[in-house]
């Protein structure tokens, strides 16, 4: 009784001072609207860890030390690659690229160097000589570059048509790199286009592209979903005035949600650009109810309007409110991941829904009371409906007819949900998972298609490093532990077909061992002399040495270029090379694992504990809020099966058409639950109102879907459409996470009308009254 004299007082304010309430509101929502328009976005890998994360805080030692690993590459092909015209242009791309703002280094076939032994030194020479060659120099240059492994591997391809440009970056801001990446690929387009065929890609132009894909997604998603709303809203209730209240309720819920998540200093990213989106279809759920039950009302009383929309919150408050609450608490859990991203779009879309049932409860019968000299026409249209045979109409009779297939075929519908279930579960241990953010750009994509040939010419683009530690006297001069990182190398070389090819000081002291003897091939070998290491290390070149030898010679880092098709040969590399680095290296040397695969194989271990751990702290709570709906322990445990329904049978899907979980698509449990929950809770606060008037628990259930079938129906529709959008995304997790979750949806209003009935019937639970008020 509290309760309700509390929400008497606090709707009789809202009605009694509306002018106030929405100038209030106003002030607010124009705060909001400006940080709306300051949001920004970044996509960089470091965005899906915390900066605590042992792991991440490794690899973010290896950058400082070794150099950073923002790089993009630039292919050209042509027929004619060794000759003075491709040499000259390729000279002058290397220039222009160096010049940009932004741009470390660039290694190309023109400025590569070589070590040459003279009669009394060792010298480092270009493999392409500057200036006009003759034809015999150009074939001498072709030659030496074939010899030459490094650029053999990375700079020209097996046909000889393709060279390749590899451009080291400066770690900066999002948007300096955007500018430096887009400068990039104009000066290669202008400076080479006309003699070359160009493909562009890499780390950073990935990175760039997914801020471009997401910003744009963004941008599109929220007006199609506010067109869509506002055309359906027109279908459902024909009554433009309630389709522009619903919009202006939508688009000040979506003004506060964006613009307190910017607000608190995050940026979008290819998971948190589905944020608006998400709360556009989340927050129409309560106008939708709100709005509906306003015009039964209006249909079944003679209520003045001020005095009807009192009776319509009075009615919808307290659903309203635990499907906030659970479709929040779905959301938080997300709080939980170790993935960033994840994190936040959990903590500020609960935020935001919390928003939605303030704003639905307050702005919007504030609005209505606003401009209620404009609903007296549409009560009156009302009114006139009032006496119409509740069957009279399609919407109507299919719900009854719904109504009587749940309630007259307990057993069978039963028995059908079992076999489901079984069939889903055999499909979810055939599920796997994919961090690999190359994959989720559509093929399509140009930047992918170009990643794709250069990886066909060139070889793997994602780097496994391992770094390597002497624990003793002994440093990396000693031709012993050379040796043994030689070995080391050769062996993952030959026996996993995924490494195209590896960066160590292995080749670089074999180059200087040959130059050092005449340039003679039989010398292109670790040299057994001490002092000769040492020699190429400090005659070598400061810019190569320093990014795989420390200063010290105590800690080097083998890179191994990779193609990364999956995460279970991710984890197969991991686990040999661990096994064999234990095994040889172990006590003398210290060893880790990073590299950008090294942190693609974290995020897939947190995906995994994330999706268990967000999903049962999301279960745990919504449970708990059902106890508190249901009153009654055993009718909140059957509550929540119609709720697991739609997630067993979406993730059953996963597994059986090929579908991975990944950042986006491992949401989909705990959303699923959060947002299916919702109707359930509406269907259940009404049977327990018509348990109350009927004794036969059929009885009730029919009146039931004749009360709330139709708003759970539209509100379903809008979901599914909301959601749906997403699949005009350009990113693959985006998409997925959208057709997944729409259809997750409708698998869950199935499971409200056809799951829940039946079970109700058969395990009998109480059904205790709920006071059901007609008038205010």
């Amino acid at each position: 009784m509290r309760t309700m004299t509390f929400v008497d007082k606090f709707i009789r304010t809202i009605i009694s001072h509306f002018k106030i309430t929405l100038a209030v509101i106003a002030v607010v929502t124009l705060f909001f609207t400006y940080q709306y328009f300051q949001q920004t976005h970044n996509n960089h890998i470091e965005i899906f860890f915390e900066d605590d994360d042992p792991l991440f805080a490794a690899y973010e030692k290896f950058q400082n030390t070794y150099g950073n690993e923002e790089y993009g590459v630039i292919a050209l092909e042509s027929r004619d690659l060794f000759s003075n015209a491709s040499f000259a242009v390729i000279r002058e791309l290397t220039r222009s690229l160096e010049e940009i703002k932004g741009i470390e280094r660039v290694v190309s076939l023109t400025s590569i160097e070589e070590f040459y032994g003279q009669p009394d030194t060792v010298e480092l020479r270009k493999i392409v000589p500057a200036g006009e060659l003759t034809p015999k120099e150009i074939a001498r240059a072709r030659q030496r570059a074939f010899e030459n492994k490094f650029v053999r591997e990375h700079l020209v391809s097996a046909s000889g048509n393709m060279t390749a440009l590899h451009v080291e970056l400066e770690r900066m801001g999002e948007k300096e790199k955007r500018a430096a990446v887009l400068s990039m690929i104009q000066t290669a387009r202008q400076v080479a286009g006309s003699h070359f065929k160009i493909y562009c890609s890499g780390s950073s132009l990935v990175e760039v592209e997914m801020n471009r894909l997401s910003e744009r997604d963004f941008n599109l998603f929220v007006p199609i979903i506010i067109v869509l709303i506002m055309i359906f809203i027109l279908i459902i209730f024909r009554r433009l005035t309630l389709a522009l209240l619903c919009q202006v309720n939508l688009v000040v819920i979506l003004l506060w949600g964006v613009g307190f998540f910017v607000f608190s200093g995050e940026k979008f990213n290819i998971i948190t650009n589905a944020m608006g989106a998400i709360l556009l279809a989340i927050a129409i759920a309560d106008s939708v109810h709100i709005l509906s039950h306003f015009k039964e009302t209006a249909r079944k009383t003679d209520l003045a309007i001020v005095p009807a929309i009192r009776h319509t919150i009075r009615q919808v408050w307290f659903p309203c409110l635990f499907t906030s609450l659970t479709t929040g608490a779905g959301f938080i859990s997300f709080y939980t991941s170790d993935i960033r991203p994840v994190a936040m779009l959990g903590l500020f879309t609960a935020i935001s829904v919390v928003f939605a049932f303030f704003l639905s409860v307050t702005a919007l019968p504030a609005l209505m009371i606003l401009i209620q000299n404009f609903l007296s026409q549409t009560i009156y249209s009302f009114r006139n409906e009032k006496k119409a045979d509740p069957g009279a109409n399609a919407f109507s009779r299919a719900l009854i007819f719904c109504a009587r297939i749940a309630t007259g075929h307990k057993t069978t519908l039963f028995i059908l949900f079992i076999l489901i279930l079984t069939i889903s579960a055999a499909g979810i241990v055939r599920i796997k998972f994919e961090t690999n953010t190359f994959h989720y750009l559509p093929d399509t994509n140009r930047i992918k298609s170009d990643l794709l040939v250069i990886e066909k010419n060139f070889g793997g683009t994602i780097p496994f490093v391992v770094v390597i530690r002497s624990e003793n006297d002994r440093d990396f001069s000693d031709p012993e532990a050379a040796k043994r990182i030689e070995k080391f190398q050769e062996t993952f070389l030959n026996q996993n077909d995924g490494i195209t090819s590896v960066f160590s000081i292995v080749e670089y002291i074999k180059e200087f061992n040959q130059a050092f003897n005449n340039n003679d091939p039989a010398f292109f070998r670790i040299p057994d002399s001490h002092t000769d290491i040492a020699d190429a290390f400090e005659l070598g070149d400061p810019e190569v040495l320093d990014r795989i030898l420390s200063i010290d010679h105590k800690e080097t880092c083998v890179i191994f270029n990779t193609i990364w098709d999956s995460n279970e040969s991710g984890y197969r590399l991991h686990a040999d090379v661990t096994d064999y680095l234990e095994n040889t290296f172990s006590p003398d040397f210290s060893f880790h694992i990073t590299g950008l695969s090294s942190l693609y194989l974290t995020m897939d271990k947190h995906l995994q504990e994330s999706q268990i751990k967000s999903f049962f702290i999301a279960f745990t709570i919504i449970f708990l809020m059902m106890i508190i709906v249901c009153r009654n322990f055993l009718l909140a445990v059957l509550s929540m099966v119609p709720n697991l329904f739609p997630i067993v049978l979406t993730l059953g899907l996963m597994g059986w058409l090929g579908i991975p979980l990944d950042v986006a698509t491992t949401m989909i449990a705990s959303v699923t639950i959060g947002i299916a929950v919702d109707d359930t809770i509406h269907f259940v606060s009404w049977l327990r109102r018509n348990s109350a008037l009927h004794a036969n628990p059929a009885d009730a259930i029919i009146q039931t879907f004749t009360d709330v079938g139709k708003p759970i129906a539209i509100t379903t529709f809008l979901l599914f459409s909301g959601f749906l959008v997403l699949v005009l995304g350009s990113i693959i997790p985006t998409q997925m996470f959208g057709l997944l979750t729409a259809f997750s949806m409708v698998f869950a209003m199935i499971g409200d009308f056809f799951v829940l009935p039946p079970l109700i019937l058969i395990f009998k639970p109480k059904l205790p009254p709920l006071d059901r008020r007609n008038h205010d």
